[in-house]
């Protein structure tokens, strides 16, 4: 036969009592938890008639055994037996720990009251909601330091929100007409929109939506800058090529004048000596040289380059009766060779025509960082002053835009000295 309660050990009773006083604790949270949820509130009477016969058997284990009857009666709980009353207290407890659970469980999962204001507080954006009345009706955090920024104080309505967007506190807001953003003291910019809503049920609110733009904004400023820049550079890219026109008109002017001094300097000396021997031979070179000039004069610059460049030189000294005598190498690159060959043109008829010169020593050499060409004759000795004329200042002004010099020495007998940068400019 099952022991009662009242035949068992006092450690026991103890033990069971104390179990019962915890399960009632549990089914008094319980209780109180279901109170405070809306959802939970249908439940909280079935759960607390529940509480009351919990606590009932709680108080008939504490109270005393004889405390109402007899001596020989005891109270109904004691006659049941010990292990029915465990069965009862273990059934009571779990299904105390899975309601207090699920409730857990379903608030955690279920928005607060106050889960929408702190979700918009959490917003990066400024966020404000006006009814139809124009009174505010939620607000979130950045909203509002934005408009004590704005106005100074708090925002009572909607009418206030729009004079702060209208008349912003200069001392702490610049507003940016241009772009239509508000940028505030700490740096920030803010662009500004508002919007109407309607719900289903025909009620109308207004938005207020306050976006950061900083970084488009400074993005926006750097372009217009950079645009500027752009707008400087491209007039003076139309000055420079103006001035490019003018220059290459200018260069294209000095290499018509010098080719026609040097052809008319060329032809005057090739008629004197005609006349001197009076060859036949001659005068068909001097006609045809004339003829060269007189096309030279009535038609457009027309280029002589190369090979042909130089084979004007060589059949040039030949007819002036000059031998040209070169040492050292000649180790420059093709647009040099044509400069050198356009000055021996030039110190050719000068030789002849100032100091009668029958040989020109051409000497050629290259340095660590230019080129370097040294013309002399045999001719006699000339002025000390050598006056530069149409030619040598012409071959001057082309030696110079290549970046080079020219000088001129006639102390004991004259020579020219051409140093071109191997770094030319072309």
């Amino acid at each position: 036969m099952l022991k009662t309660f009242e035949n068992c050990s006092k450690e026991y009773q103890i033990t069971l009592v104390c179990f019962f006083i915890f399960l009632t604790l549990l089914y008094m949270i319980l209780v109180i938890y279901e109170g405070t949820g809306k959802r939970q509130r249908k439940m909280l009477l079935q759960d607390s008639a529940l509480l009351i016969v919990i606590f009932l058997i709680t108080s008939g284990l504490c109270a005393r055994q004889r405390m109402f009857y007899g001596e020989e009666d005891s109270m109904i709980l004691f006659k049941i037996p010990y292990v029915i009353l465990i069965v009862i207290g273990i059934c009571g407890f779990l299904y105390v720990g899975m309601k207090i659970f699920g409730i857990h469980k379903y608030r955690k999962n279920c928005l607060r009251e106050n889960a929408v204001q702190e979700s918009l507080d959490n917003l990066p954006s400024g966020i404000v909601f006006f009814d139809g009345n124009g009174m505010p009706k939620l607000m979130n955090r950045k909203m509002y330091q934005i408009c004590q920024d704005l106005a100074g104080r708090d925002i009572q309505n909607i009418t206030e929100l729009k004079e702060a967007l209208e008349h912003p506190r200069k001392e702490n807001v610049f507003y940016d007409v241009d772009l239509k953003v508000y940028c505030f003291a700490d740096g920030s910019v803010w662009k500004f929109s508002e919007k109407e809503i309607a719900t289903t049920a025909g009620d109308r609110f207004f938005q207020f939506l306050a976006s950061e733009v900083s970084e488009l904004y400074r993005n926006k400023v750097l372009l217009k800058e950079e645009n500027q820049k752009l707008q400087e550079m491209s007039v003076a890219m139309k000055e420079l090529s103006k001035n490019v026109i003018t220059l290459t008109r200018e260069e294209e002017m000095l290499s018509m004048k010098m080719r026609v001094h040097d052809n008319l300097g060329y032809s005057v000396l090739a008629a004197q000596r005609m006349l001197l021997r009076e060859s036949e031979a001659d005068r068909d070179v001097f006609l045809s040289q004339w003829k060269q000039t007189l096309d030279l004069l009535n038609k457009d610059n027309e280029s002589v380059e190369g090979e042909q460049l130089h084979r004007q030189v060589q059949e040039r000294a030949e007819i002036l009766g000059v031998k040209i005598i070169y040492t050292g190498e000649k180790v420059w690159e093709s647009h040099i060779s044509e400069l050198m060959d356009i000055i021996l043109l030039e110190a050719l008829s000068n030789c002849v025509r100032h100091a009668g010169a029958s040989e020109l020593y051409v000497k050629c050499s290259s340095g660590e960082q230019e080129w370097i060409m040294v013309i002399t004759d045999n001719g006699q000795k000339t002025e000390k002053n050598v006056k530069e004329g149409g030619g040598l200042s012409g071959i001057r002004k082309r030696v110079e835009q290549c970046g080079g010099t020219l000088r001129i020495c006639a102390e004991s007998k004259f020579s020219m000295t051409v140093k071109i940068p191997k770094e030319v400019r072309r």
